[in-house]
């Protein structure tokens, strides 16, 4: 604490901000809690801390709902990435290689940047695929079957 202290003392004679204007906090993505912890931890109580971990709160509240709601919403562009990308994976003999040739191939058609950022993200990773030095590859068939089926489970 001791440290945190000098670095906000340091800040503030460096760039002469009032101190008792900002809030400071510790962001992991994916760990509203710690955000939270960290901010009560970190600042001396005041109205401007309560103010955000209110408007914090509601933001997090409102993130989790459209979250929840866009989960179950796919575009239509999205479904066909996701049977395309699906029937990829049913060629036989499979070849990790080629998989990966015909996701990258899947980037190039005029509708993938309208599509969902995780279903691009998704088909991105498949087409950045390799081979490893002792045969391993970055995703199995059954991963990628397993990320496909997580965009429809509800």
């Amino acid at each position: 604490m001791d440290i945190f202290q000098q670095a906000k003392q340091a800040l503030s004679n460096a760039y002469g901000l009032d101190l008792s204007q900002i809030v400071f906090l510790i962001h992991i993505p994916k760990q509203h809690d710690f955000e939270i912890y960290s901010a009560q931890f970190l600042n001396a109580p005041s109205a401007l801390l309560d103010e955000f971990l209110l408007a914090h709160h509601v933001q997090h509240t409102v993130q989790t709902t459209n979250t929840q709601h866009n989960k179950l919403k796919l575009q239509q562009v999205d479904k066909d990435l996701l049977t395309d990308l699906a029937q990829l994976l049913e060629i036989e003999p499979y070849d990790y290689l080629s998989i990966a040739h015909e996701a990258y191939l899947l980037t190039l058609e005029p509708s993938f940047i309208d599509s969902n950022l995780y279903v691009q993200r998704l088909i991105q990773h498949v087409a950045a695929m390799d081979s490893h030095e002792q045969g391993e590859f970055a995703l199995h068939k059954e991963e990628i079957t397993q990320r496909i089926q997580q965009f429809y489970a509800t």
